[in-house]
């Protein structure tokens, strides 16, 4: 068998996302919809979407952390993004966790990466800025 130099080569497969389970913390509506959109087309069907970080540390603590990623929002109801972060580090310290935000300020920035924040999104979001956060926090 001989290898023909001038024949190029067949692309890299793209990266499946497909086993990864995927908790989404967000009040928002439309911002749940655009985020678990953005998920699909990564090939990312599980996906357990709740409205608040309380409803989202229940679900972790129930299914006994059985997620690849976190994906909330900053500002909700009853537990913010930001405790609901705390409260994910203090018991699964190594779980990607991706923030969405309305505010890119400079507090926000610090606040998030001092708590251990992998990513940040600031909305509103394409879902290509989410997917290419989410690809750079995971190598296949």
């Amino acid at each position: 068998m001989t290898i023909d130099p001038d024949r190029p080569s067949p692309p890299k497969p793209l990266p499946t996302y497909a086993g990864l389970r995927v908790l989404l913390a967000e009040d928002e509506p439309m911002a749940t919809k655009l985020a678990q959109g953005a998920l699909k087309v990564m090939g990312i069907t599980d996906i357990v979407a709740v409205r608040d970080g309380e409803q989202a540390l229940a679900v972790l603590e129930h299914e006994q952390g059985q997620f690849q990623l976190i994906v909330s929002d900053w500002n909700m109801p009853r537990m913010s993004g930001l405790e609901f972060l705390k409260a994910v580090r203090r018991r699964f310290p190594h779980m990607k966790f991706v923030m969405l935000t309305g505010k890119a300020t400079s507090e926000f920035v610090v606040a998030a990466r001092e708590h251990g924040v992998d990513a940040y999104v600031v909305k509103p979001f394409s879902p290509n800025q989410l997917r290419r956060k989410i690809e750079s926090l995971f190598t296949f």
